[in-house]
């Protein structure tokens, strides 16, 4: 665990961005049941935090991706985050609908963006992972390069990392799960029993049952 994901752990861990529960467990989109649902649109909702947020992201865009062109939110909740780190950088800024829209101009991608150019994509957590690899494949079928993928927050499943490993997509995130769980314990957010619960959901959580 590096200086930055133990700040931003615990950060969010004050603003209470992460909520617990494991007797009525969070149903995703996907269908997955999770004990754990991480609320990263607080982070908005608190300057300090944000400014943090925005500050580090990026930092890690330009000491990872100094020939990045243009920064792509994932539509609709990164594209905040996205927003205030184009302007931090003074870049481009799109964003990028992991599906067509049926209604409008029924554009995938919104702003301008040419081929040949090098994208950063911003996204505000990954769990499943198939939205950053939606956005990825439109990016790249637009003849642009995908540099990498800037996270707040990684649930770092396996399975998620084995399919970003095989589209190769690069994931950099400002925190992750396994810190965020080990300062919960010492915080006494969760026992022990609890955080074995959350291990073993993060191991397979396509299995996980509530």
């Amino acid at each position: 665990m590096s200086v930055l994901q133990n700040l931003t752990a615990i950060k969010m861990l004050q603003l209470k961005a992460f909520k617990f529960q494991f007797n009525n467990p969070f149903k995703w989109a996907n269908g997955w049941y999770a004990p754990l649902y991480c609320d990263d649109r607080k982070i908005l909702s608190y300057p300090k935090i944000r400014d943090f947020v925005r500050i580090e992201l990026a930092r890690t865009i330009v000491e990872m991706y100094p020939d990045a062109d243009v920064i792509a939110g994932v539509a609709t909740n990164a594209i905040a985050h996205g927003v205030l780190v184009a302007e931090q950088l003074n870049l481009p800024f799109i964003y990028v609908h992991p599906t067509p829209k049926d209604h409008g101009l029924e554009n995938q991608i919104e702003g301008d963006l040419r081929p040949r150019q090098s994208v950063v994509i911003i996204e505000n957590q990954v769990n499943v992972g198939n939205n950053c690899l939606k956005v990825a494949e439109v990016l790249r079928n637009n003849g642009c390069k995908v540099l990498g993928i800037v996270t707040i927050f990684d649930y770092r499943f396996p399975s998620t990392h084995k399919k970003l490993e095989k589209a190769e997509l690069d994931l950099t995130a400002l925190t992750d799960l396994d810190t965020v769980l080990h300062h919960a314990t010492n915080r006494e957010i969760i026992n022990e029993q609890e955080l074995y619960a959350l291990q073993n959901w993060q191991r397979k959580p396509s299995k996980w049952e509530k």
